[in-house]
């Protein structure tokens, strides 16, 4: 397996003094926790119910451009993608920079890793399919209710436990806001999860660490220098051959202004971790487990392998 920072010891956490992920409220020292009122009411405008009024059927209705022909994500045919020979290494510039401060949101619909630099260098992505440098902006996850569903993408047919979007925006543009209405604009990284073998009952990635202080929907973890972490501990090191394609944001307003970039590595999750995503709230406050958008008609695009 590929995988990202080892936990120290590969321990589990919970039996080291971190409390249990029902337990709602508590604090790791030095991070702050913001939970808003848990019986907020909001109101969707969209959702991941395949029979609701706004789930993915119906999202062309909430966002036109759902309903586009360039849409994301894509069941990739490993046998039917194109060798691209002639081609530069894709690099990311400042794997292993530590951000200043780290900002972990429940949207949801997902948990986001937001790194805030406050002046220190951000990563930065070039070569392979892009023409330009894109810059880091953030990092979420797509999950399901068990080891069968889960990702976004699927390969050859299979779709995998988990999902790692790292969302990077056009150098050209001023923000990530900006760019994801330009053509351009945008390029994600993928990446798909196995689970490990094992029975055994620890964590092995450090972002879960932080999973239990967002649980509740629209809740907030401020993590300052101290606990931050590079993206080198998410995905560990470049040099892994992934598959290249133009699509969309996958999820509304489904922007068709993504380059796609699956990473044919897989990143190891433990089943003590894929229980902390399924133990996290959704929008209605219900155990979200369907945050992933089925796989779209790939419409005469090409799917390049480098």
């Amino acid at each position: 397996y590929g995988r990202g920072r080892v936990y120290e010891g590969e321990k589990n956490f919970w039996l080291s003094g971190y409390p249990h992920p029902n337990d709602v409220g508590y604090d790791q020292p030095g991070v702050t926790v913001i939970v808003l009122l848990a019986n907020r009411k909001v109101t969707p405008s969209w959702t991941y119910s395949i029979d609701d009024a706004i789930g993915p059927p119906n999202w062309g209705i909430v966002a036109p451009a759902c309903s586009g022909t360039y849409q994301s994500p894509i069941n990739i045919v490993s046998q039917e993608s194109l060798f691209v020979r002639r081609k530069l290494p894709l690099e990311l510039d400042g794997l292993r920079n530590i951000p200043g401060a780290m900002k972990v949101e429940n949207e949801g619909t997902s948990v986001k890793f937001s790194p805030q630099w406050n002046g220190r260098a951000r990563p930065v992505l070039r070569g392979g399919p892009l023409k330009n440098k894109y810059i880091f902006e953030q990092f979420h996850f797509h999950w399901g209710p068990d080891n069968s569903v889960g990702s976004e993408h699927t390969l050859d047919g299979k779709q995998f436990p988990l999902e790692v979007h790292l969302v990077f925006y056009n150098g050209l543009y001023k923000s990530f806001s900006e760019a994801k209405a330009e053509v351009d604009g945008i390029a994600v990284i993928g990446f798909l999860y196995e689970t490990i073998p094992s029975s055994a009952d620890y964590s092995i990635n450090v972002w879960s660490n932080y999973l239990p202080q967002v649980r509740q929907p629209h809740s907030k973890a401020q993590l300052p220098y101290s606990k931050a972490f590079s993206l080198a501990s998410v995905i560990g090191e470049m040099g892994w051959p992934f598959y290249s394609y133009s699509g969309s944001l996958t999820t509304p307003p489904c922007l068709e202004t993504v380059t796609w970039i699956v990473a044919s590595k897989r990143l190891a999750v433990t089943e003590r971790e894929m229980k902390l995503f399924r133990a996290t709230l959704g929008e209605d406050g219900s155990p979200l487990r369907f945050n992933f958008r089925p796989t779209q008609p790939l419409n005469n695009r090409r799917v390049f392998r480098y």
